[in-house]
């Protein structure tokens, strides 16, 4: 007669639960529990404790205390990761089982430099996953597509001062620098001549703002919705530009600093908010797949965007 010893596994009982690890990732993508908490429609304490359940079934902490601010430990940053790509996985397969369900038409705003470098080829991902919606991509200024968010627009990307409680979604956070030729010295004329987006336009605002702080004179040579126009005249020695970090990243420009005589700007912030009223069940996706691509794309979350 022979007997077996049977060892208990550690691991049968601990399985990730879905709910619980897209409270984790919205509390890292929002920047905290009380803006997790309204993005998922939740009270407070409801993603504390989800938080805590997660913590308890990973058997590890997942944020360092206190809890003021958002910091991740190791293990939270390694667990992140995981859970993204989890989420990902799971929404991709029930989404391809049921995208026939999903239709109709979604308009997004989005500042120009999302809206030519880096939203095309994901929303070109989304409508394969579900040919049935109409994706309406539009560019336009700060102040335009906020006050058309809900009226016009279910989704915005813009930009914002950094650190102002503009809410939604933290994508990057970036300098903004004054931009001109490396071979012409438009900056040194007077009055300094100016390509920049319309009224409205954040960027614009500032520009104008730092160049009355200083007194120096300006007009506008060029405006444009356009940043690629806008950086051409300013690469052909036409005009003093203001740009994202990210917008002249690689390009042959100089940078003008404080040694040029031209005061700091702001820092800027882009978000993804969405509109404060029901949103289309292709909305709603839309929103879920850019939350999810845009962040993990960017390789960056709120407490180590720089």
């Amino acid at each position: 007669m022979t007997s077996s010893i049977q060892l208990a596994n550690p691991l049968r009982n601990r399985v990730l639960d879905h709910d619980l690890l897209r409270v984790f990732v919205a509390v890292v993508d929002y920047g905290g529990y009380t803006a997790a908490a309204q993005a998922l429609h939740r009270t407070q304490a409801a993603v504390s404790q989800q938080i805590k359940r997660l913590e308890e079934a990973a058997q590890t902490a997942l944020f360092q205390h206190p809890r003021r601010t958002v910091q991740l430990t190791e293990q939270g940053r390694t667990l992140l990761d995981y859970a993204r790509r989890l989420i990902s996985l799971n929404d991709e397969a029930l989404g391809s089982l049921r995208s026939d369900d999903v239709g109709g038409k979604v308009r997004i705003g989005a500042n120009n430099y999302y809206a030519t470098a880096v939203l095309p080829p994901l929303l070109a991902q989304f409508c394969r996953q579900y040919p049935e919606v109409q994706l309406e991509l539009h560019t336009g200024v700060a102040a335009d597509m906020d006050r058309r968010l809900g009226s016009t627009f279910d989704i915005i990307i813009n930009v914002h001062p950094a650190g102002a409680a503009a809410g939604g979604l933290l994508l990057r956070r970036e300098p903004l620098h004054w931009v001109t030729s490396v071979n012409d010295s438009p900056h040194a004329r007077d009055p300094l001549p100016l390509a920049l987006l319309p009224h409205g336009s954040l960027f614009r605002s500032w520009a104008i703002a730092a160049l009355a702080q200083v007194e120096r004179p300006w007009y506008v040579v060029q405006e444009s919705t356009n940043i690629a126009a806008l950086k051409a005249a300013c690469v052909a020695g036409l005009a003093v530009g203001v740009f994202q970090d990210a917008s002249v990243a690689g390009d042959a420009v100089r940078i003008l600093t404080a040694a040029d005589g031209f005061p700091a700007l702001p820092e800027a912030e882009v978000r993804m908010q969405t509109a404060e009223r029901y949103l289309p069940r292709a909305a709603v996706r839309l929103h879920e797949f850019l939350c999810r691509t845009l962040i993990h794309g960017a390789g960056t979350t709120p407490d180590k965007a720089a």
